[in-house]
């Protein structure tokens, strides 16, 4: 009957009686499913001849054509959910691989699981080799939530009657998935890029031995929102550097489009519901005997941070759910403050081991109630996450080595001092309340706020004068977050040497983050008895306040670790210009930075007023530069007072010509 229908055209409409009952409806969904793969096939064979399988990005156009075709005939919600399905030509027998990666430990919403569903057998895999993450993979902190998003998954999985291989054999984890493929007589391997730079040397290291084993390998992306090798950015200034936030993100959306739909729930659903996993299951390493995650000694330092992050799907759900019904209306004005219990979501571990779909938060986002301004920069902090894949494709080795390569010859302060500075910032003991807290938060629980991650950043490049690469590898060991494009874009904007190096210091005093001076009081409780006034700088407090706070400096709270911010951070200021001065031939006539882009090109990057210098090496004043700058490409306004520069200029343009 359906075929009699596809043959005159005909649009397929079920209803009740018909379907009565769940069974009645999984039946109807196998049929669908096996005419759609009817029409791809046909479609292939008329549109398609001889194509090696991959999973390449110029194949989407092409299979979003089949899937609108598909959608015509068939009356549910396909069109905006689909994934683009790059596989050209007609699959092979046998089993599918879905294998999951540190990324993407969830059923919902998984691109590379909802295309394995199309086969007869499916076998979730998980690979695991320490020597393989590396320094910059998952490790610490990190270890402790993608183990418990593990167990999660596995039970979900035996809802479905389906098991989560788990493999831990040597070092190469390309093996450990040719002994599998061997075992299920495997046809296909399904994952979802992890847009890394050693995972993209371990996925070629797949292709390789998949190809040679006439296996199929597909590929596609479910991480982020775009893939970071799809946009193009011009060069110069084009309403902002290149690499920043708005190119970026205006070059995203006229190149590619909005990011994909989520699939509906229910559709997972009925796909989980089908899918079957072989007869005869492969050998597997039980999750709690992985080397991952394992903690010595007496002190149990996961559980605070298991009770914290708990790392399922449902979890995610109920803690996106939860921010929406209140912080979500609130977050453009409270979204710094550390003393207000539900002014961020908490959802980036979340975002980072995969346990929630970046996808199905956005739309959760856009198809909100609040007005655009109200909700923009919370949107924005999923383009952020793009954007930094996007510098980490473009700049392999970002995580240690600065971005203006120049500025790895900055002169930080002496070894031995370095070394005393960093162990009283890691610890919580540098004698600056705000700072101290939010170490001590993050060494106990795995995660601080965004806000105060910029004070901690600040102040150990700023003041104490120690490497950014020591705060980034720091971070990636304490944070539950710990994303190796993410942290290292932030550490490098904070030490000056990124793409967009920040334009403000923030003050280690001024805590406008803890207003209330709750959030110091919980985490360093040894001032917890202070007055505001004098909370976040107990060395001003007189001797009679501390006395009877039960404070003594030195003893009960650590005395601060420097004195003279303003000295510390005029050598600061002197070391990021010296290194300029001796690396003239990467300083624009506008006293701009230049990098050199994968490629050759060399664009300027947006350069802190304090550092911009002439080619004597004088430091620009501002005056000066405003009167040599117009129709300068290289001097882009940043803020609220570029724009009204530039809005000015066409009005004087604009004036002239009349």
């Amino acid at each position: 009957m359906m075929r009699l229908y596809e043959e005159f055209g005909c649009e397929i409409i079920i209803e009740a009686p018909g379907v009565r009952n769940e069974k009645d409806w999984l039946i109807v969904e196998s049929l669908l499913t096996e005419r759609d793969e009817l029409m791809r096939s046909k479609m292939n064979n008329e549109k398609i001849s001889n194509v090696e399988v991959k999973a390449a990005e110029s194949d989407s156009n092409h299979h979003e054509e089949e899937d609108n075709a598909v959608a015509k005939r068939r009356k549910t919600n396909t069109t905006p959910s689909k994934p683009r399905d790059n596989v050209a030509g007609k699959r092979k027998d046998g089993a599918a691989v879905i294998l999951f990666h540190s990324h993407d430990v969830r059923l919902h919403d998984n691109v590379a699981l909802q295309m394995a569903s199309h086969h007869e057998q499916v076998i979730p895999v998980f690979l695991w080799s320490k020597k393989e993450q590396g320094k910059w993979g998952v490790t610490g902190c990190l270890e402790v939530v993608l183990k418990d998003a593990l167990r999660h998954l596995e039970e979900k999985l035996k809802q479905y009657d389906l098991k989560l291989i788990c493999r831990e054999e040597g070092d190469d984890s390309s093996i450990m998935l040719q002994q599998i493929c061997n075992e299920c007589d495997v046809g296909a391997v399904y994952w979802n890029k992890e847009h890394t730079t050693e995972s993209r040397i371990r996925e070629e290291k797949y292709r390789v031995m998949l190809t040679a084993m006439d296996i199929e390998c597909i590929e596609t992306q479910s991480s982020l929102l775009y893939d970071p090798v799809s946009p193009s950015l011009s060069t110069g200034f084009n309403g902002g550097h290149w690499g920043t936030l708005m190119p970026f993100l205006k070059g995203c959306k006229k190149q590619l489009g909005e990011p994909r739909v989520p699939i509906p729930r229910a559709e997972t659903f009925y796909k989980l519901e089908r899918m079957k996993g072989p007869d005869n299951w492969p050998a597997s390493t039980a999750i709690d005997e992985l080397d991952m995650a394992v903690i010595h000694g007496k002190e149990k330092w996961n559980e605070s941070i298991l009770e914290r992050f708990r790392m399922s799907e449902d979890d995610a759900l109920t803690n996106m759910d939860q921010f929406f019904k209140g912080g979500f209306a609130k977050y453009e004005q409270e979204r710094s403050r550390a003393d207000i219990e539900g002014s961020t979501s908490k959802l980036s571990a979340h975002l980072r081991i995969g346990t929630l779909s970046p996808n199905e938060l956005y739309y959760k986002i856009e198809g909100s109630n609040l007005d655009y301004n109200d909700r923009k920069t919370f949107s924005r902090r999923l383009v952020w996450r793009d954007l930094a894949y996007f510098h980490l494709f473009a700049f392999p080795d970002m995580r240690d080595v600065s971005i203006r390569k120049h500025y790895d010859n900055i002169e930080w302060c002496s070894k031995e001092e370095e070394e005393k500075r960093f162990d009283a910032w890691k610890k919580g003991q540098t004698g600056f309340p705000l700072v101290d807290s939010g170490m001590r938060e993050l060494y106990t629980t795995g995660w601080m706020t965004q806000s105060v991650r910029m004070v901690v950043a600040s102040f150990l490049v700023e003041y104490l004068r120690v490497n950014w690469v020591k705060g980034c590898e720091w971070f990636h060991y304490t944070l539950v977050d710990a994303d190796s494009a993410i942290n290292p874009m932030m550490w490098q904007n904070a030490g000056r040497s990124g793409i967009d190096q920040w334009n403000f210091v923030m003050s280690p005093v001024a805590a406008s983050q803890d207003a209330t001076g709750s959030y110091t009081r919980k985490w360093v409780p040894e001032l917890s008895k202070l007055p505001n006034s004098i909370l976040h700088k107990p060395w001003e407090a007189p001797a009679q306040v501390l006395q009877a706070a039960g404070v003594v400096l030195g003893e009960t709270y650590p005395t601060r670790i420097i004195s003279d911010l303003k000295g510390e951070r005029a050598m600061s200021v002197g070391a990021v210009l010296e290194v300029r001065r001796q690396n003239q031939q990467f300083n624009s006539d506008r006293g701009y930075d230049l990098i050199q882009l994968p490629g050759g090109k060399q664009t300027v990057v947006f350069t802190k007023k304090e550092f911009r210098i002439d080619q004597q090496g004088v430091v620009i004043k501002e005056a000066s530069q405003n009167k040599n700058s117009k129709g300068n490409s290289d001097s882009g306004g940043r803020g609220r007072k570029g724009k009204a520069a530039q809005k000015k200029l066409l009005r004087q343009k604009a004036a002239a010509k009349n």
